[in-house]
């Protein structure tokens, strides 16, 4: 699996948004639990792959400034209208995690779940390079993959703990790692990094 816009753009006005295998229907858990405990501090987000927005939704009513990406734009649309429903406004637009649309140094948080393990090989370096490029000095990233305790090989890579230790470690101090699962309708088993911009 990789980022083809199309491929996305075609599963998002395929599918009925609740039927999406990443459409956990609300807030990831660990999410909001770094939130409410002031782990995560009130700020300007870049929520990558944002999707149906449930992750932005819950930051915008938690007091973040917003931005949302998408490669999909009917998911950034759909995203609008979950805020929209909720009455209240996040800046979402059509994004790629590869060159992402926001200037260097301006975000105090960036947030990934499940955007990162469908990228290529070669564009993974890329993407780290982005992230640290719009994150501010000592920024934040939370990032959800899918893990190598996930069993099989379709859908999104399955990370080792060592793969990702190696793609970030050189720019990021990794400040918390865990496992855990993707809530939603599988439940595949992922592997969460609380990292801090060096």
């Amino acid at each position: 699996m990789s980022l083809d816009a199309q491929q996305w753009e075609d599963m998002y006005t395929q599918t009925q948004p609740e039927a999406l295998p990443w459409n956990a229907g609300g807030p990831d858990l660990d999410l909001v639990r770094l939130v409410n405990d002031g782990t995560i501090p009130v700020g300007q987000v870049l929520d990558i792959g944002t999707g149906p927005g449930h992750d932005a939704v819950f930051l915008i009513q938690y007091g973040f400034n917003v931005i949302g990406i998408d490669i999909s734009p009917t998911a950034v649309i759909l995203a609008r209208e979950n805020a929209s429903k909720a009455g209240l406004f996040g800046y979402f637009q059509q994004g790629d995690i590869r060159q992402i649309p926001v200037e260097d140094h301006f975000i105090d948080f960036v947030y990934d779940r499940g955007c990162f393990h469908v990228l290529s090989l070669e564009d993974r370096p890329k993407a780290v390079r982005e992230i640290h490029r719009v994150l501010r000095s000592k920024g934040l990233f939370l990032l959800r993959v899918f893990s190598d305790k996930e069993p099989g090989n379709d859908g999104p890579h399955r990370f080792t703990r060592k793969e990702l230790e190696d793609l970030f470690g050189a720019t990021f101090k990794i400040l918390n790692f865990w496992e855990g699962v993707f809530e939603g309708p599988r439940k595949p088993k992922s592997y969460s990094m609380l990292m801090e911009k060096k």
